[in-house]
Parts: C-alpha cells; structure tokens; sequence
C-alpha cells in the first residue's frame, strides 16, 4: 500500500475513532479523580491534540510490502509501547498526572482506546474486503457466462 493510501485509510481513521474515545475516557478518568474540576472552551482542542498524538505512533505500521505474521506483532506491540510513552509523557510533563493511580488509569484507557480504534479498524478493512471479493465473483461469473 502507497503511504497516502495508509495515511487516508488508516492514520486518518485512527484519529477520529481515537478522538471520539478520548472524549469518553476524558469524561470517566475526569469524574472519577477530578470530580471539582471544571474547564472552559478550550478544553474541546484536548481530544483533537490527543488524537493527533495518538496517531503519530501510528506510522511505525507502514510498510510499502506485505509483513508477515511476526513482523506485523512487532510493529504493533512498538506502536503500543510508543503511543503510550508519548501520551504519558506528554501528561506528566504537562503537570496533568496528580497521582499514580491515575497514571494507572489512563495507561488501561490508552490500552482500551487503542484496542477499539484497531478493532473499527479490522472491522473496516473485513468489510471492504468482502465488498472487493463479491465484485471480483460477479465479474468472474458475468466474464464465465459471456464465454
């Protein structure tokens, strides 16, 4: 796959499935250890600034031939590792991590998150792929019958 393909199908995609359970996350890890807190407008460019970094790590997946079945593990499990690390990290230094129990929290939410968007990811890509195999028997039938 070209990388414009892969940025549109699936850096693209990443982020706005990302930034739709950023917003859910936000609101749970939020009323659950900063239930006083309150925010103005520019609260709403956190899930946006977040799903940008989120899909960042996103890039290590790209490749321009087919990965086998260790090599696509791999890619994945470092995608995991960086994605948390640069979301974290940008927590911490950003002063937003008060405790370690809602490092903790945030570090299963990042893992959540991450297993949803792949899983509408596959979801997607499974569905396209039916699509593209029902097309090719019709052709196949319809060039078979003109025969």
């Amino acid at each position: 796959m070209d990388f414009k393909t892969f940025f549109e199908k699936k850096i693209m995609m990443s982020f706005f499935v990302s930034v739709t359970c950023i917003c859910a996350a936000m609101a749970l890890v939020g009323m659950t250890f900063e239930t006083d807190t309150r925010f103005g407008y520019e609260a709403f460019l956190s899930p946006l600034i977040f799903g940008l970094l989120a899909s960042i790590p996103t890039l290590v997946t790209y490749s321009k031939k087919e990965l086998s079945v260790k090599q696509t593990a791999i890619r994945n499990l470092l995608h995991f590792v960086l994605l948390e690390t640069v979301v974290l990290s940008v927590l911490y230094f950003g002063g937003m991590l008060t405790s370690v129990s809602m490092a903790i929290s945030l570090g299963i939410s990042i893992l959540i998150i991450d297993l949803v968007v792949n899983l509408v990811l596959w979801i997607n890509d499974k569905r396209i792929a039916k699509e593209f195999n029902s097309a090719l028997k019709r052709l196949q039938s319809e060039h078979g019958a003109a025969e």
